[in-house]
């Protein structure tokens, strides 16, 4: 059985000016909506925008530091895709007509009351 490990290093034997210490800048957004703080993890060369969309509301989160002038978020929306919840209905109905609906629920009725569905259910 082989095993090993990869050390982390800093500095690698090729060339040590070239590599950066992937230390992130930690950065907090608090939203003023929702009153949460979104912490964002940026590389550290990374410019701080002032604004991050909230991961609750996906409104504009403020940040808390001193954030750089002129730097935007690029490609996040700040409006949040809402879910809409379906419940059964709307499940069956998106497979089958209206009239198909009705047909099958006469079709189970009538195996439930004749005792067929569930040949062992105490009142069957």
């Amino acid at each position: 059985m082989l095993t090993a490990t990869v050390p982390h290093r800093a500095i690698t034997v090729e060339n040590p000016d070239r590599v950066v210490a992937l230390v992130p800048q930690v950065v907090a957004y608090l939203c003023g909506q929702c009153e949460v703080e979104t912490v964002v993890r940026l590389h550290p060369r990374a410019p701080i925008p002032g604004l991050w969309p909230c991961r609750v509301c996906r409104a504009g989160a403020e940040c808390t530091v001193e954030a750089d002038e002129g730097v935007e978020l690029i490609s996040m929306s700040a409006v949040a895709n809402q879910f809409v919840r379906k419940d059964h209905w709307a499940h069956l109905s998106e497979r089958r007509t209206e009239a198909e609906l009705e047909r099958l629920l006469a079709k189970r009725l009538g195996l439930l009351r004749a005792g067929k569905l569930y040949p062992g259910w105490p009142d069957g």
